[in-house]
Formats: C-alpha cells, structure tokens, sequence
C-alpha cells in the first residue's frame, strides 16, 4: 500500500515537473497540444463591439454587436477562450486601455491572447497610423480617439507566447511587417514549429480603405466570412494564415475591401503563429487517465464549468441590460424625431406665412410703383411745359452768387453753370437721370450733375440745408451721375454729412438737380474736399 502511494506520488511529481518542462521549451508531441492538459497556457480574449455612438456628427452602425457576440461564443464554446467583452457603452476610451493595461499584466508566458474590434476606425494620413473610435468619442477630434500606437504598445509588452490582433475597422498598413509563406504540406510538425515561437500577428478586414459594415445574417462582409470559418472548422487546430487564405479571396469577391494578414512589426513577432485549438465535446482516455492520477482535477472541472455557466448567466444578464438600455435609446431617438418633425413642420407653416406676406407686400409695392409712375410722369409733362422763350431771361430772384430766372433755371455766377431743381420727390437713380435727359427746358441738354459739380452747391451755413436759398427743396439727398460699380451710383448729403458721398445701389430713392454747362468750357474745380467724401 505504501509502495503504490510512493508511487503514485512519485508518478504525479513526474507529470507536474513534465508540464513545467513543456511549459519553458515548448511541446514536442502533438497530444500535448490540448486545452485540458495546462500545457498550452490560458487562450483569451478581449472583444470590442462598438455599434451605436454617443455623437450624433458619428454615424451608427448595423452589424458589431452580432459581430462581437458570435466571435465571443465561437471562441469560448469551440476554442477554449476566456473571453471579456466592452459592447457599445462599455467600450469608452479609458475603458480600452484599461482593458489592454489589465490583459498585459495578467498574461503569462505561455498564454495565447486574441484582441477583436469591431467598429469605426480612421487613418492619420499624416503620420501614416489609424485610429480606433470609441464609443465616446466626438466626431472629428482625433484627440478622442484610440491610438493604434496604443495596441501595438500593449501587444509588444505582453509576455504571452502569441498574441493576434483582429481589426474589422479601417487600419493602417504600415502597422504590417513582411508576409510568410505558408507550406505545401500540413503537419503536425509544422503546427508545433508555429506554436512554439513566439508571434504577434494582425488580421485586418481592410488596409487603409473603408470596410464593409453589411454583409450575411446580421454580420459584416469580413466577420461572417470568419465566424463561419471558425464555426465549420473540422481540424483539431488550424493556423491564423489558414484562416485567412480561405477568407481573404471570398471577401475581395463581395466587396471593395482587401483584407491583410501579417506579423506586426515592431512587437517582437519571432516567426510563429496563432493557432486555434478545438476543445473537443468528449473525454478522452488520456483524460480519464488524468483524473484517476489526479482525483481533484475533476472537482477542478466542475468548478470551472460552473464559473463558466455563471459567466455566460452574467453575460446574458448584461445583454439583457444593454438591449434595454438600446430600447430607452431607441425610444428617445422617436421622441427627438417626433419633435423634428415638429419642428420641422412649424418652419413650413411659418414659410408660407412669410410667403403670404411678402406677397402682400409686393403687391402694395408694385401699386405704389404704379402711382409714382403716374405722378412722375404727370410732373414731367407739367415740368416740361414751363418752357417759354420769352420768359427765360426774366429774373425773378438773386442772392450774391445766384440768380434765378421765370422759367427755373438758376445760373451759378462764379461756374457759369445751370440748374433745374427736379421734382420735389424721391426717385431711384434710373428715374431721375431719365428726368434730367427729357427735360426740355430751354432747348435742353440737361443731366444729372457730376460728384464736382453738385459739390459747388455746397455752401455750409446757408439755410438748414447748407444750399442756396433759390433752391428751394425739402429733401438734401440728391443723386450724382457718377457710377461706383455695375449697380451702385454716388449721392451727396448737403445736410447731415456736412459734405459728404455715399455710393448707395439705385434703387434707392432721393432728389434730383439737372444741370448745364452751356456758356463754359468744362470746369476745373479747385475745391478742397470735404471732410467724409471718400
């Protein structure tokens, strides 16, 4: 009896210092290479699915959530995985690196550790690099994003023998080392020789191009076509470069994106691979050998298949929480658009209220255009009547440098220029200068004065107007015939500017002078200009 407890003892010393051997210089049997046996390290995973974001400026997507969901199940149901998942809210941007800092210390050295995403990404053109968007963030500052420096610093840090990094965003490709070549034969062999070395991969649904977000059953181009690969895998084990040489041609068929597959420079990649090891549904005899060596590792298994029962009961509970929350969301969402459309239809009804009004007053507009075209025109014929020869030279009036004549006509003394004040209204610049080249006025050839000579009328101090009192006028606006641009003409104030122009558009209204130059040769003024002339 003490022999056999001697024994088993010594046999059980053996397996564990067999384990540990195995753990620092890597498997040498294919048998080894089992989930249940410890001698391959822990497998997990960090999954990330962001669907629906914060800022409104970021648009929501159709497909991560499924997408981050099913590749959870697949990996811990068939592959052995210890998953941990940041699903849309959760997935801010302390909470991702919070989550790669705590799976680089919790890695060990003989773990394999798989980091999904799922979600909008971005690519810094500048510095050549891309960016994952958190769920937090705010659309347009690069400031909120997650840095792929920060992955690739995380995968570099962690001592786990292989880490893959699954990016269903845009990425950059710059990221990439060079390609390896796989071989024309399969073995065991060549599972082992990947196994063994350390890696660090990438596997991207795109390079530096957007990607898909709608594919088959609810999922993206790129995460159906790898979830059905993992689900319908047959092999005991299959390599990442496996994956993806069935994939990548299936998905450049049905869609615009071109997936990448690649070591990722700059972490310390040392020419293995990740590989997938199916956990099988039954007990081996190796396993019943195990538990007849070891009677607490079927206690051990109990509890894990417990603490695993209790994971998914919490991860169910957390789904549950989080489609609710996506219906309060929802929800929400309807009361914000209800009261758009609301909105929206208080603007139109306030248009057309505003159309009907300007309507009103186009119409009052136009008939009062009408009944000043009537007045003008009725002035013009009385204007163009009071005309008679033997009345011109007839004065009626004078002051020290003006004299005024019966027929209107008033004769600056010192210019030698005649003036005819205009109708005693405000017209636009185009009724006015055609006033002033109809007026038959002593056989006419009047028009509008210039800027330099409506500045001679300037007489400051004389009057409220700063004007002759022979111009007897209620207005002090009065037009120029000088053109400041294709639809905007030079006026002078002689009241309230004291001197000054103002280029106004022509359909302005103000008075209106026409003058003459028939006895002199054309004036050359010497006058200062006036303080705002311009």
């Amino acid at each position: 009896m003490k022999r056999l407890v001697i024994v088993s003892v010594f046999t059980f010393i053996l397996l564990v210092l067999t384990n540990q051997a195995l753990a620092f210089r890597g498997l040498k049997r294919v048998s080894e290479f089992n989930h249940k046996k410890g001698t391959i390290g822990t497998y997990r995973a960090l999954i990330i699915g962001i669907q629906n974001y914060n800022d409104p400026e970021i648009p929501d997507l159709d497909t991560p959530l499924n997408d981050a969901n099913q590749m959870a199940e697949v990996l811990e149901k068939k592959y052995g995985f210890t998953v941990e998942t940041l699903l849309d809210g959760q997935a801010t941007k302390k909470a991702i690196y919070d989550s790669l800092r705590r799976l680089t210390a919790k890695a060990k050295s003989q773990d394999s550790i798989l980091i999904y995403y799922a979600g909008h990404g971005d690519v810094d053109r500048q510095y050549n690099d891309g960016w994952w968007i958190p769920v937090d963030a705010a659309g347009g500052d690069p400031f909120t994003y997650l840095d792929n420096i920060q992955i690739q610093k995380a995968m570099r840090s962690m001592k786990a023998r292989h880490v893959l990094l699954i990016s269903d965003s845009c990425y950059s490709g710059a990221l990439f080392g060079q390609a390896r070549s796989m071989p024309a034969v399969i073995s065991d062999k060549y599972y082992l020789n990947l196994y063994n070395e350390k890696s660090r991969w990438g596997m991207t649904s795109g390079n530096k191009t957007p990607v898909s977000d709608s594919g088959a059953q609810g999922h993206s181009v790129f995460a159906y076509q790898l979830i059905k690969k993992l689900e319908n895998n047959e092999k005991p084990y299959i390599t990442t470069q496996e994956v993806y040489t069935d994939i990548a041609p299936v998905i450049a068929n049905n869609s615009e994106q071109t997936p990448l597959c690649r070591p990722i420079r700059g972490t310390g990649d040392q020419g293995g691979e990740f590989v997938f090891v199916a956990t099988p549904t039954y007990k081996s005899t190796q396993d019943n050998l195990s538990y007849a060596i070891d009677p607490l590792k079927a206690e051990r298994d109990k509890i894990e298949q417990q603490r695993k029962a209790l994971e998914l009961e919490r991860q169910a509970i957390e789904k549950k929480r989080l489609e609710l929350e996506k219906e309060a969301i929802a929800r929400q969402k309807a009361i914000i658009a209800q009261e758009k459309k609301q909105l929206e239809q208080i603007k139109i009804e306030q248009k057309k209220a505003n159309q009907k009004e300007q309507q009103r007053l186009d119409l009052e507009r136009k008939k009062l255009e009408s009944e000043k075209k009537v007045v003008f025109k009725e002035n013009e014929t009385r204007l163009a009547a009071i005309s008679p020869a033997d009345k011109l030279n007839q004065i009626v009036d004078k002051d020290n440098q003006y004299i005024k004549y019966e027929s209107g006509i008033i004769i600056d003394k010192s210019t030698k220029l005649e003036w005819y004040m205009g109708p005693d209204y405000d017209t636009t610049f185009f009724e006015a200068d055609r006033w002033a080249e109809r007026l038959d006025i002593d056989g006419g050839g009047w028009k509008l004065p210039s800027k330099e000579q409506l500045k001679t009328l300037y007489q400051k101090g004389q009057g409220d107007k700063n004007l002759t009192r022979l111009l007897d006028t209620s207005g002090w606006w009065f037009w120029g015939s000088d053109k400041k641009s294709l639809n905007r003409a030079w006026n002078f104030d002689f009241k309230y500017g004291e001197g000054k122009y103002v280029n106004v558009s022509f359909s302005y209204q103000y008075r209106a002078f026409a003058v003459r130059d028939k006895n002199a040769p054309a004036i050359k003024t010497s006058v200062v200009p006036m303080e705002g002339e311009r």
